[in-house]
């Protein structure tokens, strides 16, 4: 089976919050579910398209009645970094079809009162050439 690739999407269902932490992924995890009552589990690895033998943690939550999906990936592996340009993060929230504004920055504020959490912030996908590394191929049964 051939990949497709996307060139533009016209738009985008998701935002991208990032986070400085000096948590392993899965304390981490811990925490957010801890504080927003969500449900993070490990995933298989994120392999993005375009790069060899580079993978990436990730975790994975789904709020089934919302269709809310929230990825953490960290932006670091043994092989180099998701994003290059943006080493200073440590890890990518990735949350779809999540709109309403009042509640994105109800969210960001529980997220900034966790401990472990350094900073976070809505990250600028105008910033970055391309939104593959944020695309996942996950197959659902």
């Amino acid at each position: 089976m051939k990949p497709l690739t996307l060139d533009y999407l016209e738009e985008v269902d998701f935002f991208i919050l990032a986070i400085n932490s000096h948590a392993k992924g899965y304390k981490l995890c811990w925490d957010i579910n801890k504080k927003l009552n969500l449900n993070f589990v490990k995933n298989k690895y994120h392999k993005p398209e375009k790069t060899k033998n580079v993978e990436f943690s990730r975790f994975t939550s789904e709020n089934k009645d919302l269709e809310i999906e929230y990825n953490l990936i960290s932006n670091y592996s043994k092989g180099g970094y998701l994003l290059p340009k943006y080493k200073n993060i440590d890890y990518f929230l990735k949350i779809q079809n999540y709109f309403w504004e009042k509640e994105k920055e109800d969210f960001i504020g529980k997220l900034r009162q966790i401990p472990e959490i350094l900073l976070t912030f809505e990250f600028d996908l105008d910033n970055i050439n391309s939104l593959n590394p944020f695309i996942f191929c996950d197959k659902k049964n």
